[in-house]
């Protein structure tokens, strides 16, 4: 073997033993996509008003927004990308509670605290028919409930009235079945600089808020002038609590509370420090993969690529023997290779991203052949064993690299301009096209070279 050999060898032996280190043991180090791992896949419009039109600005905006949500909820590998002028389509993998994740992204998250002018009576729950012995006594309850339901209605009416005369007035709704007459708006969600899920001394979970220098300063001037009134907490237009002063709060600080479970106090907690939406969006899509189709589409992409594999490994024992050995060796070094980069990178293997390593198994022995179609050629022509070796590689070496530079070009124009996981597809091509011309160039040339200089009598 030659000194340039052994140099070859040994840093094929460091780079396949580092790829080993970094995929082994294999299992859960490689992140899969929606399509494997099963999750929601939801796409949002947003919605022009005269107060927030549609801008590019505002949709970069809500990105932002949208990724801050969904990183502080611990939402592993999201997919947030812009899909055409107004739309976003976000893909979240592993996802246990789809309507959590939903209201989360989905709600504008706008926080104002306001002057409480009036509130109707309470609209009682409504009575259900398992709480009753027989059907007299729940239309009895029935009645009543309308009755009531009825009273309240009437004093809304009246308070909405009364709102026409001035513009700054609203009548919103609460949480616990109240109507509200609100007046001016004090504090907004502009104003916050801190929000924490928090315990009150009954175990009951709300948020701790902190305001910045001028929403302190705000926030103290409207609890001096409240002192024994209400001040109305409202997010998204729904009053959740309107507490009464009991004394002027100077440390600009305060406590969102209400009917909160600790999730829902900790989704509201990262909604106020995220900010609110720059503009209003609908759900046009909200579609669930189940861990089943993942686990599904895993089974049938590993066997699919087992098969592949398998074929290509026979052929190229049965057509070139000894010489389909080192190209089988390489293919198999293709392989670690394309799994190692996938989790140093930490990218997301999808369906597609599958097909692509699929595709790398074809692309590497694609150029084996390419290589030893050439020396046969050098061989015949009268060359001696070494001598076809290395003209065989130097002149597939043009075609190869030909080859492998236009698909890769081609798998950087779909990462580009492609989404979810066309993206996972052109990852993994792109990984897989310089690992099968390493393995080509370096592997193959290094074990043909050892072969070689072990078998001096061997003829191609």
């Amino acid at each position: 073997m030659v000194k340039k050999d052994k140099w070859r060898l040994m840093m094929v032996l460091i780079v396949v033993i580092i790829a080993a280190i970094i995929v082994y043991p294999i299992k859960g180090k490689i992140k899969l996509g929606l399509d494997l791992r099963g999750g929601v896949h939801i796409v949002l419009q947003a919605k022009e008003t005269p107060e927030n039109p549609v801008t590019s600005d505002s949709i970069d905006r809500l990105l932002a927004v949208l990724r801050s949500r969904i990183d502080q909820y611990g939402i592993a590998e999201p997919v947030i990308q812009r899909q055409g002028e107004d739309r976003i389509a976000i893909d979240l993998p592993g996802i246990e509670n789809p309507e959590a994740a939903l209201e989360l992204i989905g709600r504008t998250a706008v926080l104002n605290f306001r002057q409480v002018l009036g509130e109707s009576p309470r609209v009682p729950a409504k009575p259900a028919r398992k709480n009753y012995s027989n059907d007299e006594e729940f239309k009895a309850a029935e009645e009543r409930w309308q009755e009531a339901k009825n009273e309240v209605d009437e004093y809304i009416t009246k308070m909405k009235v009364s709102v026409k005369a001035d513009s700054n007035v609203d009548v919103l709704m609460g949480e616990n079945g109240s109507a509200y007459l609100l007046g001016k708006t004090y504090v907004t969600g502009k104003h916050l600089a801190k929000a924490e899920t928090m315990f009150d001394q009954f175990g009951k979970a709300g948020v701790s808020i902190k305001f910045n220098a001028e929403g302190a300063k705000l926030f103290d001037e409207a609890t001096e002038v409240n002192i024994s009134k209400q001040i109305a907490i409202v997010l998204d237009e729904v009053v959740i609590s309107a507490p009464v002063v009991q004394q002027r709060i100077s440390g600009g600080e305060a406590q969102i509370t209400g009917k909160f479970s600790t999730e829902d106090a900790n989704k509201l907690a990262i909604m106020l420090r995220a900010g609110a939406l720059p503009v209003a969006v609908e759900i046009l899509e909200n579609r669930s993969v189940g861990p089943t189709l993942g686990s599904d589409s895993v089974n049938s992409g590993i066997k699919s690529g087992l098969i592949g594999a398998g074929l290509v490994v026979l052929f190229m024992l049965v057509y070139y023997g000894l010489l389909g050995i080192a190209a089988d060796i390489a293919l198999c070094v293709a392989v670690l290779l394309v799994l190692a980069s996938l989790i140093f990178l930490k990218s997301t293997l999808t369906l597609p991203g599958i097909g692509g390593i699929v595709l790398t198994i074809g692309m590497a022995v694609d150029g084996n052949i390419l290589i030893y179609e050439r020396m046969k050629e050098e061989f015949r022509s009268g060359k001696s064993l070494v001598a076809a070796l290395d003209s065989g590689f130097k002149k597939a070496l043009v075609v190869i690299l030909d080859s492998n530079i236009t698909t890769l070009i081609a798998a950087v124009v779909l990462f580009y301009f492609g989404s979810g996981p066309i993206r996972g597809f052109a990852v993994t091509l792109s990984i897989g096209v310089i690992a099968s011309v390493f393995c080509n160039v370096v592997v193959t040339r290094t074990l043909l070279g050892t072969i070689f200089a072990s078998r001096k009598g061997m003829t191609l």
